[in-house]
């Protein structure tokens, strides 16, 4: 027991922590970072994840919203013997949402749809990142 050297813990600030996790994702050398701050690897990456699970929104989801390609369609002609001047009717097209998950992941729901269970899977899906 005589032999045995305590090591007294550090106490890193968030803000410490923070900017060890910054700096090793610059210089894209976790080991050495951690070597020069004198703490393990596996440290950094702990703190990485933890800053992540911060960051990131509990209730939102980020999505963009693009409408779709319209092809131009040619204007109807009438002949000269067509009594019907009623305007061409236009086909129905069910409601399309596309969502684009961070991870390049795509969730397209046509016709009726659930809301919550859309939104529900895309969390999921955003959860195995």
């Amino acid at each position: 027991m005589e032999d045995e050297t305590y090591v007294r813990r550090r106490r890193w600030s968030s803000q410490e922590k923070r900017a060890v996790v910054e700096e090793a994702l610059k210089s894209g050398n976790v080991v050495g970072t951690a070597k020069r701050h004198g703490i393990q690897a596996q440290q950094i990456y702990r703190w990485r994840e933890r800053l992540e699970e911060r960051q990131e929104p509990a209730t939102f989801l980020a999505l963009s919203v693009a409408p779709e390609p319209v092809t131009p369609s040619p204007a109807p002609v009438l002949d000269e013997d067509s009594k019907d001047c009623r305007p061409a009717s236009v086909p129905d097209r069910s409601p399309r949402v596309e969502i684009v998950l961070s991870c390049g992941r795509r969730i397209i729901a046509e016709g009726a749809f659930d809301t919550d269970a859309v939104l529900k899977l895309a969390r999921g899906l955003e959860a195995f990142r």
